[in-house]
C-alpha cells in the first residue's frame, strides 16, 4: 500500500479536529508534489469522514471481545390465602443468578469478524486516500501547466507589443499603413483575452487545491513546469507493484476476508447459548433454604438460522466475484495505461525534434524580414501565433504525459511511496 494510504489509515480523528481549526496562513504558498500528497493526507476533510469507519470498526471490535453479561432476579413470595402448598415458613424469598456460556467458538468467532472488519475499514480509508491523492496530483500538475501558459502568453503579449510599436514606427516614417497598425492591434486585444483565459484556468486549479483541503482562502502556486519521469513502459515491471499494492485491489480482498469471517461467525452462532442457572431460595418463620442448579437453552425447531447463513454465505461469493473482477480489470487498465504512456511520449518526442528545435529559430527569422522590407506584417503576426501554439502545445504534451504516469503510479500503489 502506498505511504499516503498508510498516513491515513494510521492518523487520529482528534488530529484531523485540530487540523481542521489551522487558519490557511498556516499551509504554504508554494507547493511540491510531495508536499501536496502529505497535506492531503494530514488535512482533508474528506479522509477526517473516512477516517470514522475506522473509529466504528475499533468499536465493533471492543464489543466482539465482550463476555456476555450475567443476570440477576430476585423475588418474594407471600401467602396470599388457602393452604400453605409451597412453604410453611410466612414468607419466601428466591435469587438466581443466569450466565450465558459462549460455545463452539462463537466469541473467537465475533472477534475474528470484528479484527477482519477493521481492517477492511482501514483498506477503504486506504483506498479514498489514493483516489484524493490522484485528484490532488492531478490539480497540481494542471496548475504547473496554467501557471506556464500564462507565462508564455504573458510573452506573447509583450512580444506583440513590441511589434505594435516597430508598425507604428513604420507607419509614421510612411512605410506601414493604418490597416498594419489596426491588425497588429486586434491581433494583441485577442492574445489578451487568451492570458485572461489562461489566468482564470490558473485560479481554477488553485481554488480546486483549496477545496481539497478545505481552506478556502489558500490560493496556492505550483513549484516547477510539467515534467516527465520517464516511468517503465513495460507492463511487467508494473504488475508485481500492482497486485500487491493497487489499493482496490486491497480493499477487495479485505471485504472477502471480512465476509469470510461473517460468514464463519454466523455459522458458529447457529448454535443456541446455553444459560447457566445458580439460585438459592430460603424461607422465614421458620427458616429454610434450599439451593438451585439448571441449565436452558433454546430449542432451534422453527427456526436454525438458516436464512442468516445462507445471507451470509451470498455476501461471501459476492465479495469473491467482485475481488476477482477487480483485478481482472486492474491488469487490463495496466495495460492500457502502459500503452498510452507509450504513446503520449512518443508524440511528445516527435513534436520536439520537429517543431520545437525550430521555435527560437522561427522568431528571429520571422522579426529580420519584416525589418528589411521582405515579409508582411501577416507573416509576422502568424510566426508569432505559431510559435505561442507550438509552446502551448508542448506544455499540453508535457502535461498528458505527466498524468498518464501519475494514473501508473495511482494504480499501482506508488503514488506518494
Amino acid at each position: 500500500m502506498s505511504r499516503i494510504a498508510i498516513l491515513l489509515a494510521v492518523s487520529a480523528m482528534s488530529a484531523a479536529s485540530i487540523r481542521a481549526q489551522e487558519p490557511a496562513s498556516a499551509l504554504p504558498e508554494r507547493l511540491t508534489l510531495p508536499i501536496l500528497l502529505r497535506l492531503v493526507a494530514e488535512r482533508s476533510p474528506r479522509l477526517a469522514v473516512e477516517q470514522t469507519a475506522i473509529d466504528t470498526a475499533e468499536a465493533e471490535r471492543i464489543t466482539a471481545g465482550a463476555l456476555p453479561n450475567p443476570t440477576v432476579s430476585y423475588g418474594r413470595f407471600t401467602p396470599s390465602g388457602g393452604a400453605r402448598t409451597l412453604f410453611d415458613g410466612s414468607q419466601q424469598q428466591q435469587t438466581t443468578v443466569d450466565l450465558p456460556l459462549l460455545i463452539g467458538g462463537q466469541r473467537g468467532a465475533r472477534i475474528e469478524a470484528a479484527e477482519q472488519g477493521l481492517l477492511a475499514a482501514r483498506a477503504r480509508v486506504g483506498l479514498a486516500g489514493n483516489e484524493l491523492a490522484l485528484r490532488a496530483a492531478d490539480l497540481f500538475i494542471g496548475l504547473q501547466a496554467a501557471q506556464e501558459k500564462a507565462s508564455m502568453l504573458d510573452e506573447s503579449v509583450a512580444e506583440i507589443k513590441r511589434v505594435v510599436t516597430i508598425v507604428s514606427g513604420r507607419l509614421e516614417s510612411g512605410a506601414a499603413s493604418r490597416y498594419d497598425l489596426t491588425r497588429v492591434e486586434v491581433e494583441l486585444a485577442g492574445m489578451n483575452a487568451r492570458l485572461a483565459d489562461a489566468r482564470a484556468e490558473l485560479s481554477d486549479k488553485s481554488a480546486g487545491l483549496a477545496a481539497l483541503l478545505g481552506a478556502s482562502g489558500w490560493r496556492p502556486t505550483a513549484s516547477g513546469t510539467p515534467t516527465p519521469a520517464g516511468l517503465s513502459t513495460s507492463v511487467a515491471e508494473w504488475r508485481e507493484s500492482l497486485v500487491s499494492s493497487n489499493p482496490q485491489i486491497i480493499a477487495a480482498r479485505r471485504e472477502e476476508e471480512a465476509a469470510q469471517a461473517a460468514l464463519k461467525r454466523t455459522e458458529r452462532e447457529r448454535w443456541p447459548v446455553p444459560v447457566l442457572s445458580l439460585g438459592r431460595t430460603w424461607t422465614g418463620d421458620p427458616f429454610g433454604a434450599a439451593n438451585f442448579f439448571g441449565l436452558s437453552t433454546e430449542i432451534p425447531l422453527s427456526d436454525a438460522r438458516r436464512g442468516l447463513i445462507a445471507k451470509a454465505a451470498a455476501d461471501f461469493r459476492a465479495a469473491q466475484r467482485r475481488r476477482e473482477a477487480i483485478e481482472s480489470e486492474a491488469d487490463v487498465e495496466l495495460r492500457r495505461l502502459v500503452d498510452a504512456l507509450a504513446q503520449r511520449r512518443a508524440a511528445l518526442e516527435r513534436f520536439r525534434q520537429n517543431v520545437g528545435e525550430r521555435i527560437p529559430a522561427l522568431k528571429q527569422m520571422a522579426e529580420d524580414a519584416y525589418r528589411l522590407g521582405r515579409g508582411s506584417l501577416l507573416e509576422l503576426i502568424d510566426a508569432a501565433r505559431s510559435r505561442l501554439d507550438a509552446r502551448l502545445t508542448e506544455v499540453d504534451l508535457r502535461a498528458a504525459t505527466v498524468g498518464q504516469e501519475l494514473r501508473i503510479l495511482g494504480l499501482t500503489g506508488k503514488l506518494g511511496g
